[in-house]
């Protein structure tokens, strides 16, 4: 089915790279893909009512004397909600942190960092009929779904915190769940694909497959809201130990921005993953001058059995790194 979505008409031939060695720090597997909202309750409500997505865990206080810590914001208090992610195991947590120096920020899909969450459905129509009433941004240039191939439509918008979710019609694999939205992918725009294919292979140990060349097709640079002649290449793959799936988009031809928050700041995302060796990748990690963002650039216990700490891939994204004691006996 994934072959099917509208990137695949970039007509990417793929080349695997290898897997890291079994003996290295590495991810084992994904947790949360998050943003930071800044009324979680709207936030909630858009995607429950909006998009259809079903509840994992009701909005609630998140009580944790590791939370100030892991962000590197004293003082600062947490509420949560995590929405099921249909045919996966990972949810999308939505975060809304007490800090009062909240500093929200809105990127294009074609700025380096900037994440977004695609929504595989059955039918666009009624989500799109939805998207309207509910004034939600539409980012898609002709503010409508957009035709990518002969059974697929796209539409690219924002949710109330701004962050870029987007719904592509395609058909369900036989045994995709019910309901309209049938799957779905996790998305990060990078500045430099290969840099970006050498650090989460390399640091984190995912096999991605790519093919470097730039392309142009008009249904993407409408989806994205591009300007004409814009060039777009891709690599993807999945969370190693899951078959969740994580796609990379370097895109070119146009004015292009860093985009970068601090895990509280409304709008900011974040991938929590499981690694089988916290400590030797870090030790890895700061060799490379990645940047630790926990305070004192210290691994927080978060429980008796997890440790975590937050850091920044080199396109300004979010990792929470953590560790349960029995991977760290293996």
């Amino acid at each position: 089915m994934i072959k099917r979505m509208f990137w695949a008409m970039l007509a990417l031939d793929c080349a695997v790279f290898g897997q890291a060695p079994a003996d290295k720090p590495a991810v084992i597997g994904i947790l949360n893909y998050v943003h930071a909202v800044t009324d979680l309750d709207k936030t909630v409500a858009f995607y429950k009512d909006v998009i259809g997505l079903e509840f994992s865990r009701p909005p609630a206080a998140f009580p944790n004397p590791g939370v100030p810590l892991l962000v590197n914001s004293p003082g600062v208090t947490l509420r949560l909600a995590t929405m099921k992610m249909p045919g996966q195991k990972y949810v999308l947590e939505l975060t809304q942190f007490s800090a009062a120096d909240r500093k929200a920020g809105q990127p294009m899909p074609t700025d380096p960092g900037a994440a977004s969450l695609h929504l595989m459905v059955r039918d666009i129509d009624p989500i799109f009929d939805l998207i309207k009433k509910s004034g939600a941004p539409i980012i898609t240039k002709s503010g409508a779904p957009v035709k990518v191939g002969a059974d697929m439509r796209s539409l690219m918008l924002r949710d109330p915190d701004g962050y870029i979710v987007e719904v592509i019609q395609s058909p369900a694999a036989p045994d995709a769940p019910a309901g309209n939205v049938h799957s779905v992918i996790m998305g990060l725009t990078v500045g430099d694909l290969a840099e970006t294919q050498k650090f989460y292979h390399e640091m984190l140990g995912f096999d991605l497959a790519s093919k470097m060349e730039f392309a142009a097709n008009s249904a993407v640079t409408d989806v994205v809201a591009g300007p004409e002649g814009m060039q777009a290449r891709r690599m993807a793959g999945n969370i190693p130990g899951t078959s969740s799936r994580v796609e990379f988009y370097e895109f070119k031809g146009m004015p292009r921005t860093k985009f970068h928050l601090r895990v509280f700041d409304p709008g900011a995302p974040a991938l929590v993953l499981r690694v089988n060796d916290l400590d030797g990748m870090l030790k890895r990690l700061r060799a490379l001058g990645t940047e630790v963002l926990s305070a004192k650039g210290e691994v927080v216990q978060f429980s008796a059995d997890t440790r975590n700490i937050f850091v920044v891939d080199p396109n300004g994204v979010n990792l929470e790194l953590f560790e349960r004691h029995e991977a760290a006996k293996k």
